[in-house]
């Protein structure tokens, strides 16, 4: 069973995704952190312009994920996130001239990538993160709670810690 896993004891997961919505001619961004006994330390949501791809959606969402958690203050955590391309992009040292790598590009000038790992998880890991995106749909343009989720997460959060 695939599900996420906490980060290591007085470490943080930052966990991010992205999704359009053709219909309305937007992508949503949803990012979660969490400590290392699962509790969710802040959480967002935001809409953005439709881009080009669903790719350049989550570069998009990566971008957020990191300045977010430079925002509140974290400058040593893992980035988790359901798109291959994306961590296996910010992974790799070496640049892409790519819209995709020019996105990732400047979310690593945000930090010292040193202090910050990468890992791949697949979408049933990311289920707070896929869920806060669906749900930005639904809110104005940019939400974000501290030391919490929105109220209606709790069980996705809950069934998702273990």
């Amino acid at each position: 069973q695939v599900r996420w896993s906490p980060p290591p004891p007085s470490s943080l997961k930052v966990n991010f995704d992205g999704t359009t919505f053709q219909d309305v001619g937007r992508a949503d961004l949803g990012v979660v952190i969490r400590d290392c006994q699962g509790q969710a330390i802040a959480s967002l949501e935001k809409q953005i312009p439709l881009p080009f791809t669903s790719n350049m959606v989550e570069a998009l969402a990566t971008t957020r994920a990191i300045s977010f958690a430079l925002e509140i203050g974290c400058s040593s955590f893992i980035l988790e996130g359901d798109s291959e391309q994306v961590i296996k992009s910010l992974s790799c040292n070496e640049d892409s001239f790519t819209p995709l790598g020019n996105i990732l590009a400047s979310a690593k000038a945000l930090t010292d990538f040193s202090r910050i790992s990468f890992s791949h998880v697949h979408r049933l890991g990311n289920s707070v993160a896929h869920n806060l995106v669906k749900h930005a749909r639904h809110v104005s343009s940019y939400s974000v709670w501290m030391e919490d989720v929105p109220l209606h997460f709790y069980s996705v959060l809950l069934v998702d810690a273990g």
